[in-house]
């Protein structure tokens, strides 16, 4: 019996160790910025700026090819890698930078933290389970559709990124903007929803390189992302 439970322990000591720390500190918290009351509300259920997006998903998904829709399911995959690495290369891995891994998982409990204290005051159901017409093409969430969480995310991701190499800012922004897409591709969304998670990662960025814990792990990370790309330091500003 202690035998087995040494066994046990040892378990879960391990996995523990080989999985992601999902509890990292958010650096923005919903009690710094309450996007219930930041943002505007989603359209009416049923009215016509609704009905509007809900046509808007259909012709979406009416137009997308079967490769587009593949990209749409392996863009639910809400990491910064699997954002950018098309960008920015192999070397763009958590094997090769643990500092800006740790970076990018506090910025994803950021948007979580946030989006997560909004998104039922908002209220809105997402396009895949309000109408039967909208294909899914994604790992399916019940949770609100309103704002984009993925694209809340990819906005702030895309900010630092930018801010880390600025030499890759117009191909980071135009990933950026495909990913998000991939969300209306895949009857996550509609695209007032993405609309909402643009504004809402621009306000969580803003607020975050102004705090002085976020700005002090950016620098690092931000040398560490450079050096494994094979860049050399930003001139100073």
């Amino acid at each position: 019996m202690i035998n087995s439970k040494r066994l046990l322990l040892a378990s879960c000591l391990a996995m523990s160790l080989a999985l992601p720390a999902f509890g990292a500190e958010p650096y923005v918290t919903a009690k710094m910025m309450d996007l219930a009351i930041l943002m505007q509300p989603p359209p009416v259920t049923g009215g016509p700026a609704d009905n509007a997006d809900f046509k808007a998903v259909l012709a979406v998904q009416a137009q997308a090819s079967d490769q587009r829709k593949a990209q749409a399911l392996a863009d639910s995959a809400e990491t910064i890698f699997v954002m950018f690495t098309s960008v920015l290369g192999n070397q763009f891995v958590t094997a090769t930078l643990p500092k800006a891994s740790e970076l990018f998982a506090r910025v994803s409990a950021s948007e979580g933290d946030t989006l997560d204290a909004a998104k039922p005051i908002f209220g809105r159901v997402r396009p895949w389970i309000a109408h039967p017409e909208v294909k899914l093409f994604a790992k399916p969430s019940k949770s609100g559709s309103y704002p984009s969480g993925h694209t809340t995310k990819v906005a702030i991701d895309a900010i630092v990124l930018s801010a880390m190499v600025p030499e890759k800012r117009r191909e980071i922004w135009v990933r950026a903007e495909d990913y998000a897409q991939s969300r209306v591709v895949g009857g996550m969304h509609y695209p007032t929803d993405l609309e909402a998670g643009w504004r809402a990662g621009t306000a969580i960025a803003a607020v975050m390189f102004q705090l002085p814990n976020f700005r002090a792990d950016f620098e690092v990370a931000r040398t560490e992302v450079r050096t494994a790309l094979g860049l050399g330091p930003l001139p100073a500003r």
